[in-house]
């Protein structure tokens, strides 16, 4: 009886120098844990606003129920794409539409004019989204040469 008490009790010695060396490594190691590296991230930094001879506007359109007009002047050939990013308040809600993986191809042109419809569509229906009051538009410009500059506005309707 006494050599298995003694056993348990020299398993559980071992088991306890083992656990403690485990945690000494753990706590004093030099190798960050994830919780250190998920606070140490690098922060990108924010992308460079469009230049200032770029004149953008957004618009409630005067021929199509529930849409706006986003219009931008300007550009003197120099940009190559424009992806937007919209989000509104629509009876209290926050809804939004984007450009997706299809930003405009504005390649060689000076200005653009583009609608877009505040709703949802589907088999050609479309419901549009009521009360829309305020708009916050973002644009993404890429130039020719593949830099990126933004833009941001909120509008009020």
């Amino acid at each position: 009886m006494n050599k298995k008490i003694g056993i348990i009790i020299g398993v559980l010695v071992l088991f306890l120098l083992v656990t403690g060396f485990v945690v000494y490594k753990a706590v004093f190691s030099g190798t960050p844990t994830a919780t250190t590296q998920t606070t140490n991230t690098i922060t990108p930094t924010a992308m460079p606003t469009v230049d200032s001879s770029i004149a953008v506007d957004l618009v409630k359109s005067t021929t199509a129920a529930n849409t706006v007009g986003i219009s931008v002047k300007g550009m003197g050939g120099k940009m190559a794409s424009i992806a937007y990013e919209m989000t509104y308040d629509s009876n209290g809600l926050i809804k939004g539409v984007t450009s997706g993986s299809k930003p405009m191809d504005v390649t060689g042109k000076d200005a653009i004019d583009q609608e877009i419809y505040l709703g949802t569509c589907s088999k050609n229906v479309c419901t549009p989204d009521p009360g829309v009051s305020k708009v916050t538009l973002n644009l993404e410009f890429t130039d020719s040469t593949g830099t990126k500059s933004q833009f941001s506005k909120d509008y009020t309707l």
